[in-house]
């Protein structure tokens, strides 16, 4: 049964109708808080704005991105709402809040206020409380490879842990079969297109079964998003106890998320011995080496302090992405016209995928840091050093009196499926 509150805070935070919502943002997370902050100082619930009138409840709220005006156009989406959760609990969809009990503790322990306002899923919603081990690498990888991974998922589950991956084809994937099989439990955090890959004939049988959960903080009809894609790796190495990395390369989801556990020290992070030069820079962070042929006892991942911090050195061979003279192994500049840069999804680092979120939001605008980090919901220090990276290869113009930004007309960014 999907709550009022859970259906106000759909609202004001989620897409669910595709045309009618393109030029309509709902609230990020960063504002959904501000907002939420305000209503508990003066006694108000979200489902209140379902029955009540709106300029009352909103008397005496002042910020500069979340008008009265836009939250009223968020409000009136209600006939959008109803067709959405029609279609979705026909096909099994079921939706927390936060505030919700079955919501992963996990999840709110670590991420706190940065935790999504709105879960998506399918399969046994009570998996999301249970003990998990994270498992993820890339998505091409060797037919070895692919067994090894399915050997340790099968391990974790005899250890009676779950697994927590990705649900993507390679690593993901297998980790999860090799746990499901072993007669465990998992669950996936989607970044995209959740109902589609529920009904896949992989994991139906056991969504059935009540041994696996797939998970999306995303509209469960959404296909690939940057933005998404930027934040997915976080909820599965803040659901887990501890995570191992199978193999990764020096840029892309598997890299950008083991760096982002090490910084934010979430969890003990665990990397395969294999040769892989991704593999070997994470450990000189300060990840863990797992010999891939030694028995897997789970007390012994999770006993160890979580990663330290890395700080790093912008021109160590460990952080080259953030390099800016390095980007050319992440942005691929077209041989027919010099002016294109080609963008690979699945080869993207975090910088890539900001560059085009930056064109897909603010295309032929100028505009401030203060409104890039409430549109991408990041830090500050992350903005500067991509903004710097940026103007620095000319994809960014600065301009200055007040100072602001505007993607460079003559660069064409294309992304390369």
């Amino acid at each position: 049964m999907i709550t009022e509150r859970t259906k106000a805070i759909l609202l004001f935070t989620s897409y669910f109708a595709k045309s009618s919502d393109r030029n309509l943002k709902p609230l990020t997370t960063s504002e959904w808080n501000r907002l939420v902050r305000w209503l508990q100082t003066n006694s108000i619930n979200p489902e209140d704005f379902l029955t009540k009138d709106i300029d009352s409840l909103l008397y005496g709220w002042q910020d500069e991105t979340i008008t009265v005006e836009r939250v009223i156009a968020l409000l009136e989406r209600k006939s959008g709402l109803a067709i959405a959760l029609d279609k979705w609990i026909k096909v099994g969809i079921w939706i927390i809040n936060r505030g919700d009990k079955l919501y992963p503790r996990k999840l709110k322990e670590r991420l706190k206020e940065n935790v999504p306002p709105i879960l998506f899923g399918i399969g046994n919603v009570e998996l999301l409380n249970q003990k998990f081990v994270g498992v993820v690498g890339a998505r091409k990888t060797s037919e070895k490879e692919l067994q090894d991974t399915k050997h340790i998922g099968a391990s974790i589950s005899e250890n009676n842990y779950g697994v927590v991956s990705g649900g993507a084809k390679g690593v993901d994937e297998s980790a999860m079969l090799g746990a499901l099989e072993a007669d465990g439990y998992c669950v996936g955090f989607v970044a995209d297109s959740l109902i589609k890959k529920s009904t896949s004939s992989i994991f139906r049988k056991h969504i059935i079964n009540k041994k696996l959960c797939l998970v999306s903080p995303y509209n469960p009809e959404a296909g690939f998003n940057v933005g998404n894609a930027m934040a997915r790796n976080k909820l599965i190495y803040t659901q887990s106890e501890a995570t191992i990395v199978m193999k990764s390369d020096t840029k892309g989801g598997t890299w950008e998320g083991a760096k982002e556990n090490i910084k934010k020290q979430w969890v003990p992070l665990w990397v395969i011995d294999y040769q892989e030069k991704g593999n070997e820079e994470i450990i000189k962070m300060g990840a863990k080496r797992l010999l891939i042929g030694e028995v897997l006892r789970i007390s012994d991942l999770i006993k160890i302090e979580s990663p330290k911090q890395y700080k790093p050195d912008l021109f160590s061979s460990a952080n080259k992405e953030f390099s800016s003279n390095d980007l050319k192994q992440n942005i691929v500049v077209s041989e027919t016209n010099k002016s294109e840069i080609q963008i690979k999804i699945e080869e993207a680092s975090l910088f890539d995928l900001f560059l085009v979120k930056l064109v897909d939001s603010f295309k032929n605008k100028t505009i401030t840091k203060k409104e890039m980090k409430e549109q991408l919901d990041i830090t500050n220090s992350q903005l500067d050093e991509w903004l710097r990276i940026g103007t620095e290869k000319e994809f960014i113009i600065k301009k200055n009196k007040p100072v602001s930004f505007m993607i460079n007309p003559n660069k064409h960014i294309r992304v390369v499926l």
